[in-house]
């Protein structure tokens, strides 16, 4: 039985396999704080049961809806969200971020399949103080039946941030796990790495992030992940299993990825 564990009653403090809710929600953007990794996390989601339930261990399955407004600006903005905000260490230049997580396609698709401009799954956020609303520098969606890992930077191209597609292939197996590490060394003189399912993806010299902040000093990237989507009418469903990052090397789970068990019920 799939155990929601979001809702608009408050919460006691509560441990699920090594995810811990140490905070209860809050009105609106009701936002539970958490440990995955042994790092902190907040829950940007809309007030629904539905929103995150945790099938089996380490493995969190996100949902939305029209109109899941998880953040103040969604609505405004015409995105839909639930996912998990990192609220530890912001990486800056000349720092390698890994990331690694396992990811499945649940029946709910069809944002992925078209329709929906925007459909992320893991994002580098950028550090924003005084500028807003800016693009992800790293971000992995599905979209148009593809996977896609895109970079954004100061770099400029016409004026405006350079906004550069790594990868884009035929999205895999739907209903199955795979596997995706992402490395990249952030700044002016970045570099992007990625494997899928064992094999590299992307190696490519990539400006990332918005160096220009601060003349430099600023922090670029945290991570999010969960689904961060255009508002359209059709549900989405996807599954994460085994959230890991910071700047020690992930490289071992290239090869070796953390196994992911599925739910007693299936992948629905």
């Amino acid at each position: 039985m799939r155990r929601a564990i979001f809702s608009r009653l408050a919460l006691t403090a509560i441990t699920i396999a090594s995810f811990v809710v140490i905070a209860p929600p809050t009105a609106v953007a009701d936002r539970a704080r958490f440990e995955v990794d042994s790092k902190p996390m907040e829950l940007y989601a809309a007030s629904v049961p539905y929103a995150l339930s945790i099938p089996a261990p380490n493995l969190y399955r996100f949902e939305v809806h029209q109109d899941d407004f998880g953040f103040s600006g969604d609505s405004k903005n015409a995105k839909r969200r639930s996912e998990f905000v990192s609220k530890g260490e912001r990486y800056g230049a000349g720092s390698t971020l890994w990331t690694s997580f396992s990811f499945v396609v649940g029946p709910a698709r069809e944002p992925f399949n078209g329709g929906s401009k925007q459909n992320i799954i893991h994002q580098w956020h950028s550090v924003d103080t005084t500028k807003k609303n800016r693009a992800p520098v790293v971000r992995v969606e599905l979209i148009d039946g593809n996977l896609e890992i895109r970079t954004e930077s100061d770099q400029k191209i016409k004026g405006g941030p350079q906004s550069v597609v790594r990868y884009r292939a035929m999205r895999p197996t739907d209903g199955l796990v795979h596997n995706l590490v992402i490395s990249g060394r952030l700044g002016r003189d970045g570099h992007l790495n990625a494997w899928l399912d064992g094999n590299q993806i992307v190696s490519a010299d990539a400006p990332i992030g918005y160096y220009e902040d601060d003349n430099g000093k600023a922090a670029l990237a945290y991570p999010h992940w969960g689904l961060y989507q255009t508002n359209v009418k059709d549900p989405s469903v996807i599954y994460l299993a085994n959230l890991e990052w910071g700047t020690d090397s992930l490289s071992h789970r290239i090869k070796s990825p953390r196994p992911v068990k599925k739910p007693e019920d299936g992948w629905k």
